[in-house]
């Protein structure tokens, strides 16, 4: 098994991870810290491919720092909204690019390493009241899904263009992975605080957002489909992963006792709500079978006439430390540290620009990653069709529809164990 770091790398990078300032951005440690950053995702992502022991996800909860990684994805939001433009006005036709788009890739490389710990429930209860800042970003981040769209390289593209080709692009794929994300909070929403489940549902009504992007389909574009961060041929007929995440979200926050019942069903959500229903084909409840629990729902609500009142989870409201305090380190500030950074990102000599390739260069080791992202599709045990749900019991069988599940039981029962059984 090849390996990007060893476990006392891992730990060394991690016991030394630390939120990084503003003004810090470009500087020659911030560089070793993305290189850093970037290795411990691509370790993160070689250890699940290898159904392995997480150490990269257990060591971020032992030394509780997940919340650094939330942390570094909101700081390069705010970077990128708040200073790109300006560093742009400055310099509008920039002689290189690179540094503004390790830095723009940062903020991709943070979610990326979220997206996979937060698979794990332990990971998100070590957010604590961050989980607050990274909801609020995930939010933010799938409702820019509804406006941006993936654009071709143009032959002979301006520095200016590509930066913010590159921006668009990162945001979309950024935008993709936080469906995953939220769908993570809402099934860890129990573990919790109250102050979340308010939040996703009424200061934000994430349902609502949902069912705007499942009416937009941002994954699917000139029939293509976005896989694996490349956009690949459709055949039109088999369900996106990033369309079932944004399923099972719903389906977690509206079905899930501890989160639906809280959601009061209005005149207005109750018209967004019947959006969903034209949307839940056959071939949608078969691959997703839990969805038809949530049809039913849909269809009794459909025939009731009167707003449903419900009690206020809330007890506590929780500030968005994280954003607030960034926000607070440029306010007022914002043009002078765009001077300061700007011969940092954009005023590098030839000679220093290549010394930092090759140390990026070093750390992306994109040959080896690429062997893992670029996994083969799952196929079904009982027909082999492309499989999109497993066994919820032992977690090896793979299949296409409960149809084949069903069909497959009989033979699949005796190597069918539990996760941890003892014999």
């Amino acid at each position: 098994m090849e390996t990007v770091l060893l476990p006392s790398e891992v730990e060394f990078y991690i016991d030394t991870m630390a939120p990084t300032e503003l003004e810090r951005l470009g500087s020659k440690q911030w560089l070793e810290w993305h290189q850093r950053l970037q290795k411990l995702n691509q370790e993160a992502v070689l250890e699940a491919s290898a159904v392995k022991e997480e150490f990269v996800k257990e060591t971020l909860v032992s030394f509780n720092k997940t919340p650094v990684l939330v942390h570094e994805a909101i700081l390069i939001n705010i970077w990128k909204n708040k200073l790109l433009p300006v560093l742009l006005r400055f310099c509008p036709n920039p002689e290189n690019t690179f540094v503004a788009y390790s830095i723009l890739f940062h903020e991709a490389t943070s979610v990326a390493l979220l997206e996979l710990v937060l698979y794990h429930p332990s990971s998100s209860e070590s957010l604590g009241d961050y989980a607050a800042d990274l909801l609020s970003y995930a939010y933010d981040a799938v409702a820019q899904l509804l406006v941006t769209k993936h654009s071709d390289v143009e032959v002979g593209e301006k520095s200016r263009t590509e930066i913010l080709r590159q921006k668009d692009d990162l945001s979309f794929e950024i935008g993709i992975r936080c469906l995953t994300i939220i769908r993570y909070i809402a099934e860890n929403v129990e573990r919790l605080s109250y102050s979340i489940i308010d939040r996703i549902l009424n200061i934000h009504d994430v349902p609502v957002l949902l069912i705007e992007i499942l009416g937009h389909k941002p994954w699917i574009q000139d029939d293509k489909l976005y896989k694996g961060s490349r956009w690949i041929k459709w055949d039109g007929e088999a369900l996106p992963q990033c369309e079932a995440q944004v399923w099972l979200a719903l389906y977690q926050i509206l079905m899930i006792p501890s989160c639906g019942k809280y959601y009061e069903i209005t005149d207005s959500r109750r018209s967004q709500l019947m959006k969903l229903l034209p949307l839940m084909s056959p071939i949608l409840l078969d691959q997703l079978s839990p969805l038809c629990e949530l049809k039913y729902w849909l269809c009794q609500l459909s025939v009731s006439n009167q707003p449903t009142v419900t009690p206020k989870p809330i007890l506590l409201e929780i500030v968005l430390e994280i954003k607030n305090a960034i926000l607070a380190q440029g306010e007022g500030k914002w043009k002078k540290i765009a001077r300061e950074q700007l011969p940092l990102i954009f005023g590098r000599d030839k000679q220093e620009l290549m010394e930092i390739a090759q140390g990026l260069c070093a750390a992306y080791n994109t040959d080896l990653i690429e062997r893992f992202e670029c996994k083969e599709e799952k196929q079904c045990g009982t027909c082999g069709k492309v499989a999109i749900q497993r066994c919820s019991r032992c977690k090896n069988q793979w299949y296409c529809s409960r149809n084949c599940q069903v069909t497959d039981w009989e033979s699949h029962k005796v190597n069918c164990i539990e996760p941890n059984t003892v014999s």
